[in-house]
C-alpha cells in the first residue's frame, strides 16, 4: 500500500459563502472512503456581512480552530472560539463559524463522510452577524 499524501499548495482554493476552503481529503482528493478534511478561511464579519448557517444531514463535523478568533453558532447558541478549540457538530445541526477578529480565522474541518458536498444544506432563512 502506498502513502497517499497531498500538500495544501497542490489544492485549489475554492469560494463558499463568507469563506474559502481547500479540500485536502475526500472521495475526489486522495480517494477516501469515509472521511473528508478541509482547510477553511472564514472572512471577517465586517467584510462579509451577515452569514447564513448550513447543516450536514446524516454527517458529523469536527472543527478545529487553528488560527484567529470568532464565534461558533450552533442551533442558535453561540460560544467564543480561539486557537486550540475543537467543536463537534452533530448531524443535521445548523451551524456557522463567525470571524469576529481582525485577522484570519483558519479552521480544519473533518467530516464523517467522504463527500461532504452531498450532505450539505444552506439555511438562507436565518441571517446572523454576531
Amino acid at each position: 500500500m502506498s502513502i497517499r499524501k497531498i500538500h495544501q499548495s497542490q489544492v485549489a482554493r475554492r469560494k463558499a459563502p463568507s469563506r474559502f476552503f481547500r479540500e485536502l481529503v475526500s472521495h475526489r482528493k486522495l480517494q477516501s472512503k469515509g472521511i473528508a478534511l478541509r482547510l477553511v478561511e472564514v472572512v471577517p464579519v465586517r467584510k462579509a456581512g451577515p452569514r447564513h448557517p448550513h447543516s450536514h444531514p446524516g454527517m458529523e463535523e469536527v472543527i478545529y480552530v487553528q488560527k484567529g478568533s470568532g464565534e461558533a453558532w450552533v442551533d442558535e447558541k453561540t460560544a467564543a472560539i480561539r486557537p486550540g478549540d475543537t467543536i463537534l457538530i452533530p448531524p443535521g445541526a445548523r451551524h456557522m463559524m463567525l470571524n469576529t477578529g481582525r485577522g484570519a480565522l483558519v479552521l480544519l474541518c473533518a467530516f464523517s463522510a467522504c463527500d461532504p458536498e452531498n450532505h450539505y444544506r444552506e439555511h438562507p432563512e436565518i441571517a446572523y452577524s454576531g
